[in-house]
């Protein structure tokens, strides 16, 4: 996709018109439609204010990244000192093996965020843990009770010897 379709596209997804982009940027309509058509291309300080008009960063104006999230976006603590800016690079580091784990790993946690009745799945759970862990405790005190039975008739039939 060039810089003008992708212009193109970011301006009608978000519903705005050509005038509005044109008076943001001080330019003509004639401009932005030179600039969707592929006719021009803006300059260095124009194409830094499209990026932040449209919340994008230049890179993905210019076609060199896929991201088309902004600075501010990236910079966002997602959770202990982690931005998302960081899991990205983070993953970027990571072996494809890895690359492919990690995804799998957030599309699993993607669809159980999506889960309906999530919490009384949890809540179910966490009550047979619950009960499994009481049903283990007893059965502990089972195995003691019958490992001193047994100690007691070894020592009985050791007596009778």
């Amino acid at each position: 996709m060039s810089f003008g379709e992708k212009l193109f596209q970011l301006r009608t997804e978000r519903g705005i018109y050509q005038k509005a982009v044109a008076e943001y940027l001080e330019v003509s309509v004639g401009t932005i439609s030179n600039y969707e058509n592929g006719v021009h291309c803006p300059d260095l300080p124009t194409l830094c204010k499209l990026a932040g008009y449209f919340h994008v960063t230049t890179d993905y104006l210019l076609e060199l990244t896929e991201c088309a999230s902004s600075m501010e976006k990236l910079n966002v603590q997602m959770a202990d000192g982690y931005t998302i800016g960081k899991a990205l690079n983070t993953m970027q580091d990571m072996s494809q093996p890895a690359r492919r784990q990690a995804i799998k790993y957030l599309d699993m946690v993607k669809a159980y965020e999506e889960m309906p009745g999530k919490d009384r799945s949890i809540s179910r759970q966490r009550q047979q843990i619950e009960s499994q862990g009481q049903i283990i405790i007893q059965q502990a005190e089972e195995i003691k009770h019958l490992k001193e039975l047994l100690e007691e008739q070894l020592e009985k039939q050791i007596e009778r010897l």
